[in-house]
């Protein structure tokens, strides 16, 4: 099934990676639509260029102060019926993922991949607990990562984590110390239990590989570009406390900073003249 969006959740932490993020989508999707769905609780910051440059709109409710991952739940409370990816801004396409992902037709489609029991406890959620404060929920034995996900929207609503999550500025999340990880942990249980209770459809299926897990040699930057072989992502998640060409598989990071940087040079030229002139004026 089309895949109609794809909204890119960021903040001002990982700019640079929501620059090689939406490179790598306009590699193989030129004429998509992407938004951003920008949190500014740490901060404001600019991404005029970025949005001139590669033809992305800003989400309605965007720039907020969500907090830790709530932006990526706003995509499902639109009115409008739409199936959209949802992305955390350092996430890059190595290949035309979405042509993989719509061979599926269920409401939401996530990550298979495979978790250590304390793993799952740390990051997501414990079973046990769950069960026990969610009597009829039945914990399906897998969790999955958040941040990437197909979702449509439509089918939840606010009042689906309302013992979950305070919507005000910023949201709050009411139950920290049973669900990890922002809204990671609860996101899993809500979809888990709406497609118990049937209310939804739910897919899992391997369109991610992390970067720690891979060596250089498995995406080779030759065949990146429009018959790329490569049907996944690459996630980068967590705290970035190395320099951004430190990370593995940094070449691939690199790859997409060059694309970036040459499709921009001659609006951020254009913005630092500005700069001089007003700076020069405003000094006179």
């Amino acid at each position: 099934m089309r895949i109609d969006c794809i909204y890119v959740c960021g903040w001002r932490g990982d700019l640079r990676f929501t620059q090689c993020c939406v490179a790598s989508i306009r590699q193989w999707y030129p004429h998509i639509r992407i938004c951003l769905i920008k949190d500014e609780l740490n901060g404001c910051y600019d991404t005029s260029v970025l949005e001139k440059a590669f033809s992305v709109k800003m989400f309605p409710s965007s720039p907020r102060r969500y907090g830790w991952g709530v932006g990526k739940l706003e995509p499902l409370f639109q009115g409008q019926r739409e199936r959209f990816l949802v992305i955390d801004s350092d996430v890059v396409f190595v290949g035309p993922v979405l042509d993989h992902l719509e061979h599926f037709d269920e409401d939401f489609v996530v990550v298979d991949e495979h978790h250590e029991p304390e793993e799952l406890e740390e990051n997501y959620f414990q079973p046990r607990e769950v069960e026990r404060l969610f009597p009829g929920f039945s914990f399906p034995g897998y969790v999955f990562n958040t941040g990437q996900f197909v979702g449509t929207s439509g089918i939840l609503k606010r009042a689906d984590f309302s013992r979950l999550i305070a919507f005000d500025q910023p949201p709050r999340y009411l139950m920290p110390e049973v669900f990890k990880c922002g809204e990671q942990g609860l996101l899993n249980f809500v979809l888990q239990a709406q497609h118990q209770a049937r209310a939804l459809t739910l897919r899992r299926v391997l369109f991610m590989r992390w970067p720690p897990l891979l060596r250089e040699g498995d995406v080779d930057l030759a065949r990146l570009g429009s018959d790329s072989p490569y049907d996944f992502l690459l996630h980068w998640a967590g705290p970035k406390n190395v320099a951004f060409d430190a990370v593995p598989m940094a070449a691939v990071l690199r790859y997409f900073d060059r694309i970036y940087r040459r499709r921009t040079v001659w609006l951020r030229l254009l913005r630092l003249l500005r700069w001089m002139r007003g700076s020069g004026a405003g000094s006179s």
